[in-house]
């Protein structure tokens, strides 16, 4: 096995942060009631099976980040779609 390159390093912690703002978001809207709990718990398990595919995916940093950046961007779109709904 290679050493990761710097970029691979970067990619990961840039996703990294992605998976951690949308963990918050999803807790913190879950915990405050502005979104329906069965959404909250989607989004958790969403969150969870991405998080563990990335972990053990992490060396294909292309997809890790497209992964993390694009549950980001749904859940803001759900998120807004089921509030006002």
């Amino acid at each position: 096995m290679t050493e990761p390159t710097p970029r691979q390093v970067l990619y990961g912690l840039v996703a990294g942060g992605f998976f951690l703002v949308v963990l918050a978001l999803v807790v913190g809207a879950g915990v405050t009631g502005v979104i329906p709990v069965p959404w909250t718990l989607t989004m958790a398990g969403l969150w969870l099976i991405l998080a563990i595919w990335s972990a053990f995916n992490w060396r294909q940093t292309a997809r890790v980040l497209l992964f993390s950046i694009g549950l980001f961007v749904f859940w803001a779109v759900a998120t807004v779609l089921v509030a006002n709904s």
